[in-house]
């Protein structure tokens, strides 16, 4: 394994619950019922961060140059949607962005059943991801 990434530092729970949705987001509705509030909000910040990270000068030189804002973002979404192993390979080596892809739809679900069961919007990440979050002996990496 090469360097560590935001990859490695996303909570296990967080890649357990991608993985059981397969893609899948009426699957990943039923992973989320479980998760209380708080949890369903550091669940969105984290996929929308590690999307992020998909979006940077490193990434964009290699994803199709015709795709418009909301195609790299339905794209970066895809690949978080694919899991860490996916992620990570992606992350480390930009060239093996794949061309186009159709978002599966997974943050729009979270988004669903957080409105749904909480007649409210996920509220805007206004915080900094930790990457040593364990270390500094938080609970999440938004805390």
């Amino acid at each position: 394994m090469g360097t560590l990434t935001i990859a490695d530092s996303v909570p296990q729970e967080f890649w357990s619950t991608i993985a059981a949705a397969g893609g899948d987001p009426e699957r990943l509705r039923v992973e989320l019922k479980g998760m209380s509030r708080e949890q369903l909000v550091h669940f969105c910040w984290t996929y929308e961060e590690l999307a992020a990270h998909l979006r940077t000068e490193r990434h964009l030189p290699y994803v199709q140059r015709d795709l418009s804002e909301d195609g790299i973002a339905e794209l970066a979404n895809w690949v978080v949607a694919q899991g860490k192993s996916e992620y990570r390979k992606i992350l480390d080596t930009p060239r093996l962005i794949p061309g186009k892809k159709t978002d599966p739809g997974l943050l729009s679900a979270l988004i669903e059943e957080f409105d749904e069961r909480y007649d409210d919007d996920i509220p805007p990440n206004t915080r900094v991801w930790d990457d040593d979050w364990r270390t500094h002996g938080k609970k999440s990496p938004w805390d």
